[in-house]
């Protein structure tokens, strides 16, 4: 079973890194932010698509530990 976890952990990160290696490839034009309080400089768009996703991954993270730590109210079952 171990063998099989790091299979699907290694086929995993491979598939990641090639992703990542073909969306620089393919998007390697640079771009410029210009955020209400923050300017970026020139950047490959690449790189923007990537920290972008990685933001809202983490920050969806946070939603979700949060909501878990919210208590949930359940009605009594009645029999």
């Amino acid at each position: 079973m171990k063998l099989v976890k790091r299979l699907v952990t290694l086929t995993w990160v491979i598939t990641l890194l090639v992703a990542g290696c073909v969306l620089y490839l393919f998007n390697s034009d640079p771009v410029a932010i210009d955020l209400v309080w923050i300017q970026v400089p020139e950047t490959s768009l690449a790189v923007v698509l990537i920290a972008t996703f990685f933001v809202g991954v983490l920050s969806g993270g946070v939603l979700v530990l949060i909501a878990s730590m919210i208590p949930k109210k359940r009605k009594p079952v009645n029999e």
